[in-house]
């Protein structure tokens, strides 16, 4: 009975609310959106790391892709353990920049990865890539250029 009681109460409030209720669930919605966009694009974000002469690009990504998932498992961002780190070419690239697809095994997870060997500046980049939690189609967070060859 009290539970019916509680729903009345709901559907009267939000009734009452009319026009400007609705205005500010949009607000609300509009600043968490806002606020999972910027928690993205820092999640994102490119790290740097060099490149040593005589070292083979693949493991110095991996790493490099390493150290940083060490860090963000640290800090409470990514759950560990971590499992394993795998790189591998995705194509040719242009101007000394060899594109890589990484992939990231943490307690059970894959987290995908873009990463860059720029031979001739002999730096390493890479970008975590966030895939989109809505199932229809929507803006996405592009990935930095620094990611990409």
């Amino acid at each position: 009975m009290g539970g019916v009681v509680v729903i009345a109460a709901i559907v009267i409030a939000t009734n009452r609310a009319g026009p400007e209720g609705i205005a500010a669930e949009g607000s609300i919605e509009a600043e968490i959106n806002r606020i999972a966009d910027v928690s993205i694009t820092e999640d994102e974000a490119p790290h740097f790391a060099g490149l040593s002469a005589g070292s083979a690009p693949t493991p110095a990504l991996e790493q490099a892709i390493a150290h940083d998932v060490r860090e963000r498992i640290a800090a409470n961002q990514l759950t560990g353990p971590l499992q394993s780190i795998s790189c591998t070419s995705a194509g040719t690239g242009s101007a000394g920049r060899r594109p890589y697809r990484c992939t990231v095994h943490s307690a059970g997870i894959a987290y995908p990865f873009l990463a860059v060997v720029d031979a001739s500046q002999r730096r390493l980049s890479w970008c975590k890539v966030d895939p989109s939690p809505k199932a229809e189609p929507g803006p996405e967070i592009p990935i930095s250029a620094s990611c990409k060859a």
